[in-house]
C-alpha cells in the first residue's frame, strides 16, 4: 500500500468503455481533464461521470497490450521516490541481491538512506497548467 499522501483523492472523471486489442474485449478509460487520462483495471461500474482516488503507474509496455495509451500532461513541482528496508544478500559475482520489505515511506530522491532501496520512482505533476 502506498503512503496516503500519495494518492489523489475523490478526483471528478469521466469514464469511458473503448475497444481493446482483441475483438470483442474493451477497457475502461477515465478522463480527468484533457490533460489526464488512465486505464481502470477491473472496472465494475458504468460510464458517465464519477470521481475516483488513486495515483497514476506509468507502464511503459502498456501499449503492447491495450489499445487506448493513457496521456498525463502536466508541469512537474517535484521528484522523488518510494524506498522500503532493503535486505542485501552477497551474490558468488561480488555483488548482491535485495530483498525489499517493511511499509514504503515516500522519501526525497536525493535523501534515500543506505539501508533503503527505491521501489517506485514518483513525481508530483500540477496538470492544472500547461
Amino acid at each position: 500500500m502506498l503512503p496516503a499522501k500519495l494518492v489523489s483523492w475523490d478526483v471528478p472523471v469521466q469514464v469511458e468503455r473503448v475497444a481493446a486489442n482483441l475483438p470483442g474485449e474493451y477497457d475502461w478509460v477515465a478522463h480527468s481533464n484533457e490533460r489526464v487520462s488512465a486505464l481502470l483495471s477491473d472496472w465494475k461500474e458504468s460510464e458517465g461521470p464519477i470521481a475516483i482516488s488513486g495515483c497514476l503507474i506509468y507502464d511503459r509496455y502498456l501499449h503492447l497490450f491495450h489499445h487506448v495509451a493513457p496521456t498525463t500532461r502536466g508541469r512537474i513541482l517535484r521528484r522523488a521516490c518510494i524506498t522500503r528496508d532493503a535486505h542485501r544478500t552477497p551474490t558468488p559475482h561480488g555483488g548482491y541481491s535485495v530483498n525489499p520489505s517493511g511499509p514504503p515511506i515516500f522519501t526525497e530522491s536525493s535523501d534515500v538512506p543506505p539501508d533503503r532501496t527505491v521501489t517506485w520512482d514518483c513525481v508530483e505533476l500540477d496538470t492544472d497548467d500547461e
